[in-house]
């Protein structure tokens, strides 16, 4: 290795493409903390269920955003990997809506009958 090469690799101030920016992982570490934070104070806001749901999923999706972006290096991916993100969350999406139309459907024709007294009655 030349002295050039080896001075390059100990200066700082050298870009180096594969090192990673501890700036910017501060700063999603301190997004991630202040989006928590917010989390646990809107929690103290008794917001009815559907809308404390609501608000909770959207900080929580922001939060799940900011770590595949910058911690799981997906901001320098190609299209196909995002691709295959946009099908892994249609299919997540699917998956929750599928059980949850299912008991709107089943709701009606479900009845709940007193067991212990049909068998005191025997």
């Amino acid at each position: 290795m030349s002295d050039r090469a080896a001075a390059a690799s100990i200066d700082p101030r050298v870009h180096h493409p594969h090192r990673p920016e501890v700036n910017v992982y501060v700063a999603v570490f301190v997004a991630l903390a202040v989006l928590t934070v917010t989390t646990v104070l809107v929690s103290y806001w008794h917001l009815p269920i559907l809308a404390a749901v609501a608000v909770a999923m959207m900080i929580a999706t922001v939060k799940a955003s900011l770590v595949a972006t910058f911690f799981m290096h997906l901001k320098g991916e190609r299209a196909f990997i995002y691709g295959i993100l946009a099908m892994t969350v249609f299919f997540v999406l699917f998956l929750f809506i599928l059980p949850i139309s299912d008991q709107d459907l089943l709701s009606g024709r479900t009845t709940h009958t007193n067991v212990t007294a049909e068998a005191e009655a025997r």
